[in-house]
C-alpha cells in the first residue's frame, strides 16, 4: 500500500510517499522551499500551490491508497465567506499579540492553563486573534472559517471538504479545553472569537475530503506526527525532534496528569491515542547551529568534527542555550544566551564543544523536570535534520537521562502524517520507522556550572506567565 504524507512547513512544503506493508519504507520525498532563503511565508495561497505541486510529482504512475497532513501550529488563518482572508496572516513566531495576551489574561475570571491546559504563550493562535481583532474592531463578524495551516491546505485542495480539526491542533489554538474536549466558551466570549467560525474537532485518522479521488485525512501537528512516524506514543518512549527548534515530547497518560496542572510544559492530546503530549522546547536549536558557523567560519561538519575531538562535558566554556529565549517548561522570549569561560586560547572547537554540550545539558535538564511531574522517559527517539551530526548525537546521548535510538528518516513529520493516512485504512495497525541504537561512551549528569549558569539565566528573566 502505497501512502503520501504532506509537511506544510515553516520554511517549506516536505511531503513523502511511503509504502506500509510489513513495515515501512520511504520510497520517495520532495521539499518545496517558499523562499531561496528558507524564509518563511504568510501567503496559504503559495502553501497549496505547493503542496499540489507536490503531491502531483509523488502521485505520478502510482496508485495513492489515501493522503495525511501536518504542518506548522498556531498558525492564524482568519478567512470570510467568500473565500478571502478576514485577516493578515500569523504564524507561530510572530509574537506581536503579546502586549494583547497579557491585557486578556489580567481580565480573565478562571484559571488559564486549567480551562486551556497550556499557560497564555504569544506563539499560540489565541494570541494573534486578539492582536487581528484590536486593530480590525470589525473582525469577528467578517470571520466565517478559522483554520490551522495544514487545514487550509486540505480545504484548498477539496473545497466541498468538511470543516474539521484534529483535536492536537484544537488545543494549539488556546481556546479549546483538552480535558473537556471542547471549545472553551468563555475563552472565546472574553476573545469575540465567534464559535461558528470554529471546525469540529475529531480524530487524527478521519478522511475528510478528496484530491483526484484520493482520500484527504486530517492528520496532526507537526510534533505529535513525529511522535507517530517514529513510534513514540508509549509511556516512556520520548521523541525528540531537532529542526528548527529542539522539541522533546513525551507521553503523558490522562490518568497520570498531576492534579495541580499548571501548563508550564506545552500539552496537547497526541491525537492518534488517549494520552497527551507533555512537550519541552529548545527554541532556535537549528538556527543556533547556524549561528555557531558564521561565528566560527566553519561548515557545520568541520564544527561537529572539531567537538568530537574534544572530551565531552569537559570543556572550560560554558554555553546557555537562549539566543531565541527559553522555551518550556520556562517560556521567556526575552531571554538571552550566554556563551561564558572563554580565553585568548579558545577556538573553534572549544566553543563547538561549549554549545554541543550546552544545547544537551538544556535537553536533559528539561527531561529531569518532566520526569518530576510524571512524565519520566526510558527510550529517547532521535529526529531531524541534526542528527546528521554525529558528534552532536553522541553529546546527546551523553547527557540525556534515556537510552537514545535514532531514527533513520529525517522527514519524520511528513512520514507521521502518511502514518495518520494509514491509520484511517487499518485503525489496528502500529506500523512505525525502524531506529538504530545511539552508542554511548559515557553516562554524565548535570555540570554543576552549567546548573548554576542556567538557575541564574531563568532568575533573571521573567519566567513563564502564570495563568
Amino acid at each position: 500500500m502505497k501512502l503520501i504524507g504532506i509537511d506544510i512547513g515553516t520554511s517549506s512544503v516536505k511531503a513523502v510517499r511511503l509504502r506500509a506493508d510489513q513495515s515501512v519504507a520511504v520510497e520517495a520525498a520532495v521539499s518545496k522551499p517558499y523562499a531561496g532563503d528558507g524564509a518563511p511565508t504568510r501567503d496559504p495561497k503559495l502553501w497549496a500551490r505547493l503542496a499540489e505541486d507536490a503531491l502531483a510529482e509523488l502521485a505520478e504512475g502510482e496508485t495513492i491508497a489515501a493522503i495525511g497532513f501536518t504542518g506548522q501550529m498556531h498558525a492564524l488563518v482568519a478567512v470570510a465567506a467568500d473565500g478571502a482572508l478576514a485577516a493578515p496572516v500569523r504564524l507561530w513566531l510572530d509574537m506581536d499579540g503579546a502586549p494583547d495576551l497579557d491585557a486578556f489574561v489580567a481580565a480573565y475570571p478562571g484559571r488559564f492553563a486549567a480551562d486551556s491546559g497550556n499557560i497564555p504563550l504569544p506563539d499560540f493562535t489565541l494570541a494573534k486573534w486578539l492582536w487581528a481583532r484590536r486593530l480590525d474592531p470589525g473582525l469577528a463578524s467578517r470571520t466565517a472559517r478559522l483554520y490551522c495551516a495544514k487545514d487550509y491546505v486540505r480545504a484548498a485542495l477539496d473545497p466541498s471538504a468538511p470543516f474539521v480539526i484534529d483535536r492536537n491542533e484544537a488545543t494549539g489554538l488556546q481556546v479549546f479545553d483538552p480535558f473537556a474536549d471542547r471549545w472553551h466558551q468563555d475563552i472565546l466570549a472574553q476573545a469575540g472569537l465567534p464559535a461558528a467560525a470554529l471546525p469540529k474537532p475529531v480524530a487524527a485518522s478521519e478522511a475528510a475530503g478528496h484530491w483526484r479521488g484520493i482520500p484527504l485525512v486530517v492528520g496532526v501537528g507537526d510534533q505529535a506526527a513525529a511522535a507517530r512516524a517514529i513510534g513514540a506514543l508509549s509511556p516512556g518512549v520520548a521523541s525528540l525532534s531537532l529542526g528548527t527548534s529542539g522539541v522533546l515530547s513525551i507521553p503523558l497518560p490522562k490518568t497520570a496528569l498531576p492534579a495541580s496542572w499548571d501548563g508550564a510544559f506545552h500539552l496537547f492530546p497526541t491525537g492518534f491515542d488517549t494520552n497527551y503530549q507533555v512537550i519541552g522546547t529548545v527554541p532556535a536549536f537549528g538556527a543556533t547551529l547556524r549561528w555557531l558557523q558564521t561565528l566560527t567560519g566553519r561548515s557545520a561538519a568541520e564544527l561537529d568534527a572539531a567537538a568530537a575531538n574534544q572530551p565531552i562535558g569537559e570543556g572550560r566554556a560554558l554555553f546557555v542555550p537562549y539566543l531565541a529565549g527559553a522555551g518550556a517548561p520556562h517560556p521567556d522570549h526575552g531571554l538571552s544566551g550566554l556563551l561564558a569561560g572563554l580565553t585568548v586560547d579558545s577556538g573553534p572547537a572549544e566553543i563547538a564543544r561549549a554549545v554541543y554540550d550546552g544545547l544537551a545539558q538544556e535537553l536533559a535538564a528539561i527531561a529531569g523536570e518532566a520526569a518530576a511531574i510524571g512524565a519520566p522517559t526510558e527510550t529517547i527517539l532521535l529526529s531531524g535534520g541534526a542528527t546528521r551530526l554525529p558528534g552532536l548525537v553522541a553529546t546527546l546521548a551523553a547527557f540525556l537521562p534515556a537510552d537514545c535510538r535514532l531514527v533513520e528518516a529525517a522527514e519524520a513529520s511528513a512520514v507521521g502524517a502518511a502514518l495518520a493516512a494509514l491509520d484511517h485504512l487499518q485503525p489496528a495497525n502500529r506500523l512505525c520507522l525502524g531506529t538504530a541504537e545511539v552508542p554511548r561512551a559515557r553516562s554524565l549528569v548535570l555540570r554543576d556550572d552549567w546548573r548554576r549558569a542556567r538557575e541564574a539565566a531563568l532568575a533573571g528573566g521573567h519566567c513563564h506567565r502564570k495563568g
